[in-house]
């Protein structure tokens, strides 16, 4: 018996480090390293924060934009009417759909929706959803502003955008300060595109500010 209730353990990590999704090598969005950092990321992003900002969504329809390994789509799935994970990099869509299948239960699985895109176009249809949530994803955009235009059909009558990127600043994590958007700028290109900013919090998130969006 004794023997039986020692080899419990050591089964159960086999079958931990043999199951579960793997997370592709490389990605335009994401860095692997993220994928092995969810637990350290967690204390610096703070996502019940970020969670907090979009409000009640019970009934709403997220487009996560850039969603990577899932660090935000899976913990908004099972909050959410329903998620669409955009993502570039079908390896990530392949992972996110092991994601669905493996984290989620079954009655929630459909909350969650891998959905391929293209870099300049998030492939949403017109008034399919309410929030668009950008994570440290908008300054990786090539034409950012004619991206966000993009976006408008795609929002219903009241949707908003939410975005959470680098401050323009030296911080211990994130890229290069010249790559970061600053708060000026990324104002400047969401009024193009047919937006105007209802809230900035720059003081919150260590190392990133969080805006929020509605059409004019």
């Amino acid at each position: 018996m004794r023997v039986y209730l020692l080899l419990i353990p050591i089964l159960f990590l086999a079958c931990e480090q043999n199951d579960g999704p793997r997370p592709p090598t490389d990605d335009v969005y994401a860095s692997p390293s993220v994928v092995d950092e969810d637990q350290e990321r967690h204390v610096w992003q703070k996502p019940g924060v970020v969670i907090d900002v979009l409000g009640d969504i019970e009934e709403k329809v997220i487009a996560d934009i850039g969603a990577g390994e899932g660090f935000f789509a899976r913990r908004l799935a099972p909050l959410a009417d329903r998620v669409i994970a955009v993502e570039i990099d079908r390896r990530w869509i392949e992972y996110l759909d092991t994601v669905r299948k493996t984290e989620l239960p079954q009655e929630m699985q459909v909350r969650l929706e891998p959905r391929l895109a293209l870099p300049d176009d998030p492939m949403l249809s017109d008034r399919e959803v309410d929030i668009v949530l950008f994570v440290n994803t908008l300054y990786l955009i090539e034409n950012r502003e004619a991206y966000l235009h993009k976006l408008l059909p795609a929002l219903r009558p009241s949707g908003r955008i939410v975005i959470v990127d680098w401050k323009q600043e030296d911080t211990a994590l994130g890229p290069d300060p010249v790559e970061r958007i600053g708060l000026p700028d990324l104002g400047r290109m969401l009024n193009a595109a047919g937006f105007e900013i209802v809230s900035v919090d720059n003081k919150t998130l260590d190392y990133q500010y969080i805006v929020v969006a509605e059409r004019k």
